[in-house]
């Protein structure tokens, strides 16, 4: 409703003024909108919110605000699908706004409500996904819209972030693709879009997303399509759950990193896993690393690709890598070392792990290399498979300042190469 100016005025914000005989001033005169209007505007939130409109009761609009039904519905969707109907109907969401919501069905993992304009993803305050039972059938729900993730916010005291850390309740999937991905419109719940669940775009939204939850003995597999992500992956300052980044094969999902960074690294504590997928480096210093581990923290690769790497291929710095799958160095790469392990690493091959060179293939400082009392440990039995072993040139290995190389008694030829690796200042090698 807007303001009905006096009649026969032109200014649409013009006063009423009143009549004075004694001045011969004239009073405004009433149009029948500025009667008719309010009256209108005022008896249609009173039916709205369910009263009937009489003389006899001149608390209605009161009533109607204490009452709140214009934001309240009950809802009417299937599990999983929050939906109400409002009235009037609701043309579109507003930062901030707020619903009351009975629940019709218990939901059993992340969550959609739908009051009109369309499906939102429901989280919890905070951002993280929703778990099985924080929408309890039969019972009021209070949610509020934010405009700058177009989600809404399930609110309870439980949910504080200063108080409240959420944990896996099950092993769990998120989808990334760099195509029809999105890393504001989807929840990442889904390798398809259906409403609001659907893929994200980078693995650092599903990281963030991720890391919205603490450790538990439940992973999260970030399963990531086909496709190039030119990113970095870092797990963040927190502890949280083990990560399992899922690519679609070696000829498929490939990771190239950014400059001035490792690709892939775990810290604080944290386990990554990294399978099924080709990784290449940035430029810059560092060096930039494939896969990098930092104190106390570990990272497993199995079935993965490398392509050109300006640092180290793994790098165990102070934290622990585990190459527990085959790996294929893709032919005219290089890097600087293959395995590295520093400042008290420790860097191991399972058992039985097959290395391919596909091509020519070169190491500028060792293709073994481990100092500062880092460690790198060979299987015996279950040595691993050299294949293409005469393609790689350089040093084979190089161990100082009380890093040891650990073949079990392999001879000094034992990596490939061909350079005599050497040992100095305490470093050993057998």
């Amino acid at each position: 409703m807007k303001y009905n100016q006096p009649y026969g005025v032109t200014d649409p914000n013009a006063p009423y003024i009143n009549g004075d005989p004694s001045v011969g001033q004239a009073g405004s005169i009433p149009p029948a909108a500025s009667i008719e209007y309010p009256q209108r505007e005022i008896v249609n939130f009173l039916t709205d919110s369910g009263l009937t409109p009489t003389n006899s009761d001149l608390h209605q609009l009161s009533k109607s605000v204490q009452i709140g039904t214009v934001m309240y519905g009950i809802d009417v969707g299937p599990v999983n699908a929050v939906a109400i109907t409002l009235t009037p109907a609701l043309a579109a969401y507003v930062d901030g706004q707020v619903f009351r919501v009975k629940i019709a069905n218990s939901n059993t993992g992340p969550a959609t409500f739908n009051a009109g304009p369309g499906p939102v993803n429901i989280v919890r305050r905070g951002g993280a996904v929703l778990q099985a039972g924080d929408l309890p059938a039969g019972y009021m729900t209070f949610l509020s819209y934010n405009a700058t993730h177009n989600n809404v916010e399930l609110y309870g005291a439980s949910f504080a972030p200063a108080t409240f850390v959420p944990i896996l309740g099950a092993n769990s999937n998120l989808y990334v693709n760099g195509t029809t991905g999105d890393d504001t419109l989807y929840d990442g719940t889904s390798p398809t879009i259906s409403g609001a669940h659907g893929p994200f775009k980078t693995i650092n939204r599903a990281m963030t997303e991720t890391f919205k939850y603490g450790p538990s003995v439940y992973t999260m597999t970030i399963n990531v399509s086909a496709g190039t992500y030119p990113e970095h992956v870092y797990t963040p300052g927190v502890l949280g759950p083990t990560t399992i980044i899922n690519g679609a094969g070696v000829g498929s999902t490939f990771v190239t990193g950014s400059n001035n960074f490792h690709t892939f690294q775990a810290s604080n504590g944290n386990t990554l896993q990294v399978q099924n997928l080709t990784v290449s480096t940035g430029t810059g210093t560092g060096p930039p690393c494939c896969f990098s581990a930092a104190p106390n923290s570990q990272v497993n690769t199995l079935n993965t690709a490398s392509g050109a790497c300006t640092g180290y291929v793994w790098n165990a710095y102070g934290g622990t890598i585990i190459i527990q799958g085959n790996h294929t160095f893709n032919a005219g790469t290089s890097s600087q070392e293959v395995f590295s392990s520093f400042w008290g690493g420790f860097l191991a091959v399972a058992m039985n792990v097959t290395f391919t060179f596909s091509g020519a293939y070169s190491v500028s400082n060792a293709f073994a290399a481990a100092s500062a009392d880092g460690s790198i440990a060979i299987p015996v039995p279950g040595l691993p498979t050299w294949v293409g072993y005469a393609n790689v040139t350089g040093m084979k290995h190089y161990a100082n300042l009380n890093g040891v190389i650990n073949t079990q008694g392999q001879p000094v030829s034992y990596f490939p190469g061909t350079v005599a690796g050497t040992t100095a200042s305490g470093g050993q090698f057998g």
